[in-house]
């Protein structure tokens, strides 16, 4: 999962942040959310990025004090 450090700034209005500098080459992104329902392994979000709409699914799952983590791989292209 990318590393979180300090510089990890205030979630945006919607409470999301996907981290995706690595998602050409590992096919992996990663979201991280202040929301306190996290998603379930295998669960599916659609994400744009780059103006490219990415279905991806949930493979590993860290809850903190406040929200949720989760490492996300491609499952398709669209």
């Amino acid at each position: 999962m990318p590393a979180l450090n300090g510089a990890f700034g205030p979630f945006r209005g919607n409470g999301y942040e996907v981290l995706d500098a690595d998602l050409e080459r590992s096919r992996q992104l990663a979201i991280v959310s202040a929301d306190p329902m996290p998603p379930q392994l295998g669960d599916l979000f659609t994400v744009e990025t780059r103006g490219v709409v990415h279905e991806v699914a949930v493979v590993q799952l860290a809850c903190f004090e406040g929200g949720w983590s989760a490492l996300c791989r491609v499952t398709d292209v669209f």
